[in-house]
């Protein structure tokens, strides 16, 4: 069955966002795969599906990791989005753009488990990532790609309460 993304009037894709911190209040960053950019794990938020279902479903698909081995800390209170610019448009058969961005509700997680639990290849999906690391949360905004770096830096000023605890 193939699922259908929500795609709002203007363009832009309905898509869920994961900030996942460790004990030691690092973030995990993975770098998307045969790709040079690092980003946090994302995805489309299907039709009939609630944000934070997609994000359990995320959650699995790109990093292996189950309810079981994350606590929620927080829901962004805001839907932030960004245009992707032309030249990383996926274009429909007549030329016009399949969306011209993304709006996202994002999610910061705490890894209650151990690394060990992380698998980038659990999923029956293609693979997103090919590696990943954990960094500072002060990095992340700076090592995304140009056109996330104004989400990044409101997401992660929303949830700096949870990384000065």
């Amino acid at each position: 069955m193939q699922m259908v993304d929500i795609i709002d009037k203007n363009g832009y894709r309905a898509n869920v966002g994961i900030v996942l911190m460790n004990q030691q209040k690092e973030l995990f960053f993975a770098k998307r795969r045969y790709q040079s950019g690092w980003q946090f794990p994302q995805g489309g938020i299907h039709l009939g599906e609630t944000p934070e279902n997609a994000m359990y479903r995320e959650l699995l698909e790109e990093t292996g990791l189950t309810e079981n081995d994350i606590e929620l800390l927080s829901e962004s209170n805001n839907w932030y989005q960004y245009k992707i610019p032309k030249k990383h448009l996926r274009k429909l058969k007549k030329g016009k753009p399949f969306v011209i961005g993304q709006k996202q509700k994002w999610f910061l997680l705490k890894l209650t488990g151990v690394d060990k639990a992380i698998s980038l290849t659990s999923s029956s999906k293609s693979q997103e990532f090919d590696s990943w690391k954990w960094i500072d949360p002060t990095l992340p905004a700076k090592q995304v790609i140009r056109f996330k770096q104004h989400v990044y830096e409101q997401v992660l000023s929303e949830f700096d309460t949870f990384f000065n605890q």
